[in-house]
């Protein structure tokens, strides 16, 4: 691993002139194996030899790519500081790397491959997921379309004189809305007949009626001002220092009052530095709804860079459910199935690197259950955090948000938190004998999975990640030199409001 190492750094301090082992190998490969049909590589192993060397060397070459490139790394990570400066700059990016957001790759179109670049190296399994530290190998864009977002902070390094120290992550989780009416479920479209032994599945409706109050639409103003504004600050009061990040569950808002909400935090100076929230959109022209996940990232001096991703799987109700959460929107006693009325097209998987270390990914209620599209793109991405955002009843860990987040705990090693409301939480206890008012699970990547339960007249938690270093090996043997990050949970503190909010 020496020569592969080597061989990296020759190439990162002289771009143009390929060290000689490269040119090499790609001289066996062409001249010696050019004719060799791709079916039997396989069974060669010289050939095989050849082109995870030749892998390897481009790993390691990649070191650093899609984070922040510090001076004193520049001279050994010219490549990174290439796709940094790209990132950066549109115009560099249009000479150069023209396919980013959505992959690193200069030549190789995304609708062939895309590449992305990497945070964690899953330590199970023999797969070519195994084989990298710093880049991904992703399925073309034609089947999802991921972005690599690099939104490293002020904050984020500031307080880090020694970048091998643990840190903290705090997120403040908002389970807003608190109350859901029964009328907010609508039937859209009934089951219908099909032919002579067929019928069309029924479909319902949201209705976000808890975004309004005495007949006057909420604004993003007020949720900031008289909800989330006074969490962050008993946040500060009581740990004394600032939420990095604030979550609200799925469709908790429309995109109108979360740019609002966005705004207003600016406005007030309320220094945090991402906001992911569910929103629910309509078009006006053609009525099509949009379930989607939100995420802004704020930088100094920049504003807030978005990004928003659609649901990709529908939500099916079934009788269970309905009785379970008392709801009766349909009038047919024979019908027991209604899917969720979105659009489900134009799949999109935003990643952000946060931090130098430290990258996060979003999905939506049923895209944490499914295996296509995402998973494979997760798998490979390696997010040191994935967030599902929820509208489901208590989070626990013997339901199937704990038995899914296991999967990504495992392979690629990610935290996963799913999160849901506070208003669907309490529909679904009203059955119980014993309610659990449970909004989240966290899942972390030592194995350690903790319910997050939100007491009564609680208003939100704030959960406390530490970021510790981990060290990955590849397949073949290569350290990352313990660059590498792992969540923890360390504690979560509930929080109250003494003047609670008369729309709430």
């Amino acid at each position: 691993m020496k020569k592969v190492d080597l061989t990296a750094k020759a190439w990162n301090a002289d771009p143009g002139a390929p060290p000689k082992l490269l040119l090499t190998l790609w001289q066996t490969l062409l001249k010696k194996h050019g004719d060799l049909e791709v079916e039997l590589v396989c069974g060669s192993p010289d050939v095989v030899n050849v082109l995870l060397t030749l892998f390897a060397v481009a790993d390691e070459t990649c070191a650093g790519m899609g984070w922040d490139v510090s001076q004193k790394e520049a001279p050994s990570r010219f490549f990174a500081a290439i796709a940094m400066g790209s990132m950066a700059d549109k115009s560099f990016a249009t000479e150069l790397m023209h396919y980013l957001p959505t992959s690193f790759c200069i030549a190789i179109p995304p609708d062939r491959a895309v590449v992305l670049p990497k945070s964690l190296t899953p330590s199970v399994g023999c797969t070519i997921r195994s084989l990298s530290h710093h880049v991904a190998l992703l399925p073309p864009k034609t089947v999802i379309a991921p972005e690599w977002i690099w939104s490293t902070t002020e904050r984020a390094t500031a307080d880090r004189p020694d970048p091998k120290l643990p840190y903290d992550v705090r997120l403040l989780l908002i389970p807003f809305p608190f109350t859901v009416d029964g009328n907010c479920f609508q039937l859209s479209s009934p089951r219908t007949p099909f032919g002579t032994s067929h019928k069309m599945a029924a479909y319902f409706r949201l209705e976000q009626l808890w975004l309004q109050y005495k007949g006057k639409r909420l604004t993003g103003e007020q949720l900031a001002d008289h909800l989330i504004i006074p969490l962050v600050k008993q946040a500060y009061t009581h740990t004394g220092q600032m939420p990095d990040g604030i979550v609200l569950p799925e469709c908790a808002l429309t995109s109108e009052i979360a740019m609002e909400l966005v705004e207003t935090l600016k406005a007030r100076d309320i220094k945090i530095e991402f906001l992911i929230t569910g929103v629910l959109d309509i078009d006006p022209r053609t009525k099509t709804t949009y379930n989607r996940a939100q995420t802004f990232v704020l930088r100094k001096g920049e504003g807030a860079v978005k990004r928003e991703q659609n649901k990709h799987h529908r939500w099916r109700l079934d009788r269970r459910q309905t009785e379970g959460y008392a709801l009766d929107f349909d009038d047919d006693d024979n019908n027991d199935q209604w899917w969720e009325d979105i659009d489900v097209g134009n799949r999109q998987l935003p990643f952000f690197g946060l931090r130098k270390d430290m990258s996060v990914t979003t999905l939506i209620c049923e895209d944490l259950a499914r295996a296509d599209p995402a998973m494979s793109v997760i798998r490979a991405v390696g997010p040191n955090l994935v967030i599902a955002l929820l509208m489901d009843g208590p989070q626990l860990e013997t339901r199937w948000p704990g038995r899914y987040a296991t999967v990504l705990a495992d392979d690629p090693g990610s935290a996963v938190l799913s999160f849901t409301c506070s208003a669907m939480v309490d529909r679904s206890n009203w059955r119980q004998a014993r309610p659990a008012r449970t909004i989240g699970l966290m899942r972390d990547a030592t194995g350690r999975t903790q319910e997050v339960p939100l007491p009564q007249d609680s208003l939100g938690v704030l959960l406390t990640l530490e970021s510790v270093k981990k060290h990955q090996t590849t397949l073949d043997n290569r350290s990352d030199n313990e660059v590498s990050r792992q969540l923890k949970l360390r504690h979560m503190l509930p929080l109250f409001l003494d003047d609670k909010p008369a729309w709430i």
